[in-house]
């Protein structure tokens, strides 16, 4: 069945909403948190982050090493030496990053939507002040063990990735360069909301 185009138009808000919402979140955390900075095409040495967790340091090996791919892929001489094409080549890494979440979570959608998967991002259709019934019975059985709501939450997202990645790791792969990051709470909370609006 074709979409008319009010909703072909509505679609196209909530993408581009979605995308500029992650885009901004992925650039600050870049900048903030990885020493990378698209605005600037700065790239801080990793001996000048000594704050970071172990995880925190793999991914942001990772995203230096994705960056040497795609400048090495550019064929020109002394790639890391255009600011332009750093910048370019990290606004690209924050655009990859933002459609894999993106994916992830609006795939998670239309599969609850289809009884595919239990309640995983959208409210308890019985009571909408509740959490996803996915996560209840989660955190049923975790109990305190994973820490606040927020980060029991984003525990609970990574197991439905990673169990979904079995069978679909082009998408669900959480340790692939184009899936590293991921939205802090409040943003996450803002992303499902535009994912869950009604007219959707």
């Amino acid at each position: 069945m074709a979409f008319d185009q009010e909703t072909r138009t509505r679609l196209q808000k909530f993408v581009g909403d979605a995308r500029k919402l992650l885009s901004d979140e992925f650039t600050q955390q870049l900048q903030n948190t990885y020493g990378l900075d698209p605005v600037t095409g700065g790239v801080a040495s990793l001996s000048d982050l000594p704050a970071l967790s172990p995880t925190d340091q793999q991914t942001a090996q990772l995203l230096r090493d994705t960056l040497e791919h795609y400048l090495a892929s550019s064929h020109k001489a002394d790639s890391h030496k255009d600011i332009a094409l750093v910048t370019a080549t990290l606004e690209r890494i924050v655009r990859e990053q933002s459609f894999t979440v993106l994916n992830r979570l609006t795939a998670l959608r239309m599969a609850e939507a289809r009884g595919f998967i239990m309640g995983a991002i959208s409210p308890d259709p019985e009571d909408p002040t509740k959490p996803p019934k996915g996560f209840q019975l989660y955190q049923r059985i975790a109990g305190g063990s994973l820490g606040e709501t927020g980060q029991a939450y984003q525990h609970y997202l990574f197991s439905v990735f990673d169990e979904l990645s079995l069978d679909l790791a082009v998408l669900f792969d959480r340790y692939s360069s184009q899936g590293r990051l991921f939205p802090r709470e409040t943003v996450l909370l803002e992303l499902l909301d535009l994912i869950n609006h009604a007219e959707l």
